[in-house]
């Protein structure tokens, strides 16, 4: 049976993957009728990509579960590495798209529209490509039954 912090985290990466695949349904619907997004909803959904995993999901994995899987083995702890780096990098993915986001919202209606647009929605699949990785880490991690 898993362990109840491991369920934990599978429920918030399910909620995490289910926001990012609704953003990008909205996008694609815009960028397919080659209309504006709606701007509020944007930023009401990377507001809940800020508040949820980058403050309140990563600390728990950093601080709680992190140091009580660290020096089991190598494989473990590399694995544990490159997931705390994606914690590192999270922020400041998190900022670039907010910027990204702002910049289109305002240059929206200028001739700068498309490349708003491409800049913003390149930085959303490289941030939700990223997450996917990280969260896929954890469904090949190595199982060990005494984890507690």
């Amino acid at each position: 049976m898993p362990h109840a912090s491991a369920n934990t985290i599978r429920q918030e990466h399910w909620a995490l993957s289910a926001m990012l695949r609704a953003i990008m349904l909205m996008l694609g619907e815009h960028w397919r009728r080659d209309t504006l997004p709606d701007f509020a909803a944007l930023r009401a959904m990377l507001f809940y990509l800020d508040e949820f995993p980058e403050r309140l999901h990563d600390p728990k994995e950093s601080h709680m579960l992190f140091p009580k899987l660290r020096g089991r083995d190598a494989s473990t702890d590399a694995m544990l590495d490159r997931l705390a780096h994606d914690h590192a990098q999270g922020e400041h993915a998190i900022r670039e798209l907010e910027h990204a986001l702002l910049a289109f919202e305002v240059m929206g209606e200028t001739d700068q529209r498309n490349a708003r647009r491409d800049t913003f929605g390149a930085l959303v699949t490289r941030y939700m490509a990223s997450w996917l990785a990280h969260m896929r880490s954890y469904q090949t991690a190595p199982r060990h039954p005494q984890a507690g």
